[in-house]
């Protein structure tokens, strides 16, 4: 029966092979998924021996991650602003740069005084947003919409899985079709949205086990990477309140192209958040205060 360490160091040869990333801290970390034990318990155990069954379903973890599944689904969760999310191939796996979105959120609700907002998520998937915000804010009203009936059921076991589920309200629906009939025209506070953004004609600007793994409904927003976004200024007239606002992601390179877009209509820019690397990745908007 091999070692801890040994079972690492195989892990990582196996991986390194297949060219993934961060081999050994992979290794380290299925490992540890699969015996139960953290970063700290594998170091100060390495001499003891893992049972056959279990350096088996060890080795199953590695060739799974060899062959370019994230280690997010082999783990079934991802950590999301301190927070812990499940998540399968039905949705996109939560990264830090949506953070700023959120944090971005909890501040316009600050900073504009609302006590009980009506915040809306369009494309929820895994439920990250929406949650985030319900767990930060406890006096807003979260709606979250999706398109796919998948993503919704992994939304509504992590608003459970947080003790949110009893205010926030799952749509499944096209983006903000969902909310037709509700009485909600000129009602949402606040419209947040990490929309598919990735042009059609250039899947090569994302890694191979992001094209391949995660769900393309939630990676490509049409030729330009635009589409939803000029669906977003034009759909959240309706719903967004008169001085409300709308605030989301945007991927690399984008800036200049939906700047010209909001330039062009009835919203104002309000601000735009860059990442740690510097890259653009959060846009604040506002309705205007008053509408003809």
């Amino acid at each position: 029966m091999p070692t801890i360490a040994e079972a690492i160091q195989e892990g990582a040869r196996r991986l390194q092979a297949a060219d993934v990333n961060e081999d050994r801290r992979t290794a380290g970390v299925l490992l540890g998924h699969t015996l139960g034990l953290d970063r700290t318990q594998l170091f100060t155990k390495s001499d003891e021996a893992i049972e056959d069954s279990r350096y088996r379903e060890y080795l199953r973890l590695i060739e799974r991650r060899a062959a370019g599944e994230p280690v997010q689904y082999i783990l079934g969760h991802q950590e999301f602003y301190g927070l812990d999310f499940i998540v399968t191939p039905a949705v996109l796996i939560p990264r830090p740069e949506t953070e700023f979105l959120v944090e971005r959120v909890i501040n316009l609700v600050r900073e504009s005084q609302l006590h009980a907002p009506l915040i809306v998520d369009a494309g929820t998937g895994s439920g990250c947003i929406a949650i985030t915000l319900a767990v930060n804010l406890p006096h807003a009203r979260v709606i979250a919409t999706d398109i796919s009936s998948a993503a919704i059921e992994v939304a509504q076991l992590n608003a459970a899985r947080h003790a949110v589920e009893a205010r926030i309200e799952f749509l499944a629906g096209d983006l903000l079709a969902p909310l037709a009939g509700r009485g909600l025209e000129a009602a949402v506070d606040i419209l947040a949205s990490n929309p598919p953004y990735v042009a059609e004609g250039r899947p090569e600007l994302i890694q191979r086990e992001v094209r391949d793994w995660e769900p393309a409904a939630a990676l490509f927003g049409g030729a330009d990477g635009l589409r939803f976004y000029r669906r977003l200024l034009v759909d959240g007239l309706q719903v967004v309140k008169p001085g409300g606002y709308l605030v989301c992601e945007i991927g690399y390179t984008q800036l200049d192209a939906i700047s010209e877009l909001i330039a062009a209509s009835p919203w104002q820019l309000l601000d735009v958040t860059a990442d740690l690397q510097g890259i653009p990745r959060t846009l604040a908007v506002k309705s205007a205060a008053e509408r003809s």
